[in-house]
């Protein structure tokens, strides 16, 4: 790890990739931009994913107050590790694209320790927020995109990073089930209020892939950003899958999800959605509740 200015953190995972390369046959095909966009999108990834790992260690300490099982703190100790590979993974088809597998980190904030609230409600918060939204969304981003991926060892990185992710999003539906029980109607209340700052939050966030430019299916292929398909996977994947399964819970997302999408100031995109397969399956089709 590096430090790009006075408080900037980058990671720079050339040596790695060195040692590890991955050859991407039939990239050279694609056009300056395609490739060039394919780059963009996985050293974001690689950022991100690494960047994930501390979240998933932040939760450790929050489990171990609200005195969750052992085999749930591991697991999630085995997640921050899976997540410190996919970005090397990720780095991996940077290089191999052609580009530097170096980038600036997100903000390394530390997962909110909500003290005004109980240590159950507080994990809880903490996994609604990172698995039943973040995790799930991205085993639909990740599944569409090992599905368009033609060039096999490409096919065989997002598989691999698509198992974890499954394994991620099932973690917290079946966490969300378990203390269900113990969630009295005062806490889902306090919990649907939280869910409209972290739904704006997000909404905010893809709002910004609507407008973005669309990508040829070639550059779809290698995993280059489109603008539109973002943000309709975002919105699916929220309506049909993560919105519903929250509601099964007895916490009120829909609610909060409107009144997010009010304060967001966000103008309805109906026409640029598509429909998935059915409800509690992603684009990719893997099960999220399983």
């Amino acid at each position: 790890m590096n430090v790009a200015g006075p408080s900037t953190p980058f990671v720079d995972l050339r040596e790695a990739v060195r040692k590890h390369p991955l050859a991407l046959p039939g990239v050279e095909a694609l056009s300056t931009e395609e490739r060039a966009n394919a780059r963009e999108h996985w050293r974001v990834h690689m950022a991100a994913e690494l960047a994930s790992a501390r979240v998933f260690s932040g939760l450790v300490p929050q489990m171990m107050a609200a005195g969750l099982p052992f085999e749930d703190v591991r697991d999630v100790t085995d997640m921050a590790r899976q997540e410190i590979e996919h970005g090397l993974a990720s780095a991996r088809v940077v290089a191999a694209l052609g580009g530097e597998p170096i980038s600036a980190l997100p903000p390394l904030d530390p997962v909110p320790n909500h003290e005004r609230f109980s240590p159950l409600e507080a994990v809880i918060r903490n996994v609604i927020s990172i698995s039943c939204c973040g995790e799930t969304l991205a085993v639909a981003v990740i599944g569409a995109e090992r599905d368009r991926a033609e060039i096999a060892p490409l096919r065989e990185v997002l598989t691999n990073i698509l198992a974890d992710e499954v394994g991620h999003a099932r973690f917290g539906w079946r966490l969300l089930r378990d203390v269900e029980p113990a969630m009295d109607s005062a806490m889902k209340r306090n919990i649907a209020a939280y869910l409209v700052a972290v739904f704006e939050r997000d909404l905010r966030v893809m709002k910004r892939y609507s407008d973005a430019p669309e990508a040829s299916f070639a550059a779809l292929a290698v995993g280059a950003s489109d603008g539109p398909l973002a943000w309709s996977t975002f919105f699916e994947t929220m309506t049909t899958v993560t919105i519903p399964g929250l509601e099964r819970s007895g916490i009120a997302a829909r609610w909060a999800f409107e009144k997010a999408w009010s304060r967001a100031g966000i103008v309805p995109l109906w026409g640029r959605t598509r429909s998935l397969d059915k409800l509690g399956t992603t684009p990719g089709g893997e099960r999220w509740d399983a």
